[in-house]
């Protein structure tokens, strides 16, 4: 059964970091390249809110009949089949769990212009996810 609650909660848990993000975004990409410390706070809040999104995601997907994602691409794509998201969302959140996979398993190699842009997209886009989720646990209830 899927957890409305644990859902609701992660995604309250990601308002702690709104104002740090809002930070980061309203420097520029040149300021991410030259800092160490902004990088290393700016990769954690990106791989910490796109957690957050993969969680819930993955969550959801365990318990429809859906067979098991192949990738986190993937679980966000059948998200958007299922209904829960729009394809649109699905689509900006599939291309945020591809910059995910880049800071996580590509540490030296990170492209830190497109690492900004991508916290960009993400202060953009995790609150259409969110409120597309929120949106369709409130129609679970009332099935």
């Amino acid at each position: 059964m899927i957890n409305n609650i644990w859902i609701r909660e992660k995604l309250l848990s990601s308002k702690k970091y709104w104002s740090k993000l809002e930070e980061i975004i309203l420097k520029t990409s040149e300021d991410l390249e030259m800092d160490i410390d902004l990088q290393l706070k700016a990769e954690r809040i990106f791989e910490i809110l796109s957690q957050i999104l993969l969680d819930i995601c993955t969550h959801i997907i365990a318990h429809t009949r859906e067979p098991p994602p192949q990738t986190y691409s993937d679980c966000m794509k059948k998200l958007g089949n299922l209904g829960v998201i729009t394809a649109q969302t699905a689509e900006k959140a599939t291309s945020l769990v591809k910059m995910r996979n880049i800071v996580v398993h590509q540490y030296d190699n990170i492209n830190y212009r497109l690492l900004f842009k991508g916290l960009c997209e993400l202060f953009e886009d995790f609150p259409l996810f969110q409120e597309e989720i929120l949106t369709w646990i409130d129609s679970q209830r009332e099935k």
